[in-house]
């Protein structure tokens, strides 16, 4: 192994380690991720502009490449599949329709797979039982008791939801301001 390189200042790799191929060792180079610092394989995907290496994650965030190349060098190779760079900052795949979950509107949201997930976990969590009034199975709502409309990073999060009875989820409408809060 040798020891971390330099080239004024700049990271031309991060160390060179032996590697048998055959009865031959041979020299294999492990590069870092000028963002996050990650180590990557010299046999691995990455981006390369001179000295200059990023991951594949950090590439994609930096814009340095696209969609469909992030998610075939990722090993997603399902051709409906999107990635994007999220309102944190973190890469979301998802797959269907081309717009990313965080842009779309309340009812494509409120339509989506992820949202039904949602709805189906806050359920099973409160076994299916009205948390206002005890009424077990039935028609059910799933309550956010943070407004989905107010607060949408909190929209599929299962401690925001609760399970309500029709009756009751009208009833905690009215006493907060309507529908649509």
């Amino acid at each position: 192994m040798i020891a971390n390189r330099h080239m004024a200042g700049e990271w031309m790799f991060k160390k060179t380690i032996k590697i048998r191929n055959g009865n031959t060792l041979v020299n294999y180079e492990i590069y870092e991720c000028n963002a996050c610092g990650e180590e990557i394989e010299e046999a691995w995907p990455r981006y390369e502009d001179g000295n200059y290496h990023l991951c594949i994650g950090c590439a994609f965030k930096m814009g340095k490449i696209d969609d469909k190349t992030f998610l075939r060098f990722s090993g997603i190779g399902i051709s409906n599949a999107h990635a994007a760079v999220n309102l944190n900052g973190e890469i979301e795949v998802w797959i269907g329709k081309i717009t990313p979950p965080w842009k779309r509107n309340n009812k494509q949201q409120r339509n989506s797979p992820e949202y039904n997930a949602w709805r189906k976990s806050v359920f099973k969590r409160d076994e299916y039982t009205c948390q206002d009034c005890g009424q077990v199975g039935g028609e059910l709502n799933a309550h956010h008791i943070k407004s989905f409309k107010r607060y949408p990073k909190l929209r599929l999060k299962q401690d925001n939801g609760i399970t309500l009875c029709v009756s009751c989820h009208r009833k905690r409408h009215c006493k907060v301001g309507g529908a649509g809060v």
